[in-house]
């Protein structure tokens, strides 16, 4: 299947002139997304308590943001150049001291071995299609110290039958489909699981975050250690 991963700097350019959103989702949404999926992850008792963190798919950088505020080290690494553009200008308007390094995700050449005690998946895995995914993972895996924790949180599961979905999911790849690009994977929990797992991470803690609406998909969420 063919993807389009740098097309994601053509939505962040429509989003940054959108005064209503300071990234990916709406200012009005920010607090809450991280209060309800991010902080209690960050709570979990397997989950360190400071460290080198590197974001993967950082976009406009708002979870980072919130990641150093609460005292990590924090690193963003994105595709999209107006993603990083608008990540440092967020991060100054902050007040936090972030690099946000314009990447691709899947290579990281620019990230040594062993750098980072943390990586999360700032929801950019459902973004990745195919043969990628397990790319993306070794990339991971290859970033992180000894033990070093993988944070994910990514779209799975059944998808909402609305317009949308119905003309755009197929259910055989399991990906959305525009034309002839596939832009996200949704994959059954268990073979996501399973996937993290192949990469050499032990998985530590699971969660499948329930539907908030009907139109909502599942998040599932997985904090693994590096094996």
């Amino acid at each position: 299947m063919r993807t389009d991963y740098a097309g994601h700097d053509r939505a962040y350019r429509r989003k940054r002139d959108d005064p209503d959103y300071a990234g990916w989702i709406r200012r009005d949404e920010l607090a809450e997304d991280w209060q309800l999926s991010w902080q209690p992850l960050v709570q979990e008792s397997v989950f360190p308590k400071q460290g080198r963190l590197l974001e993967l798919g950082c976009g406009a950088g708002n979870l980072s943001i919130y990641f150093a505020q609460v005292g990590y080290s924090v690193t963003g690494v994105d595709i999209a150049p107006t993603a990083i553009a608008w990540a440092r200008e967020n991060a100054a308007t902050a007040g936090v001291d972030i690099p946000f390094i314009l990447s691709d995700v899947l290579q990281l050449s620019e990230v040594e071995e062993g750098t980072f005690d943390i990586a999360v998946d700032g929801r950019c895995l459902h973004c990745i299609i195919g043969e990628d995914r397990a790319q993306f993972l070794d990339t991971a895996h290859r970033v992180l110290k000894p033990r070093g924790i993988l944070l994910i949180n990514t779209m799975c599961n059944e998808v909402p039958q609305t317009p949308y979905w119905q003309e755009n999911f197929d259910p055989t790849t399991r990906c959305t489909l525009h034309g002839d690009l596939a832009t996200r994977y949704i994959g059954d929990s268990n073979n996501i699981l399973q996937e993290i797992i192949s990469a050499k991470f032990r998985i530590l803690h699971v969660k499948v975050l329930s539907l908030k609406h009907e139109e909502d998909l599942a998040d599932l969420q997985v904090i693994a250690e590096k094996q």
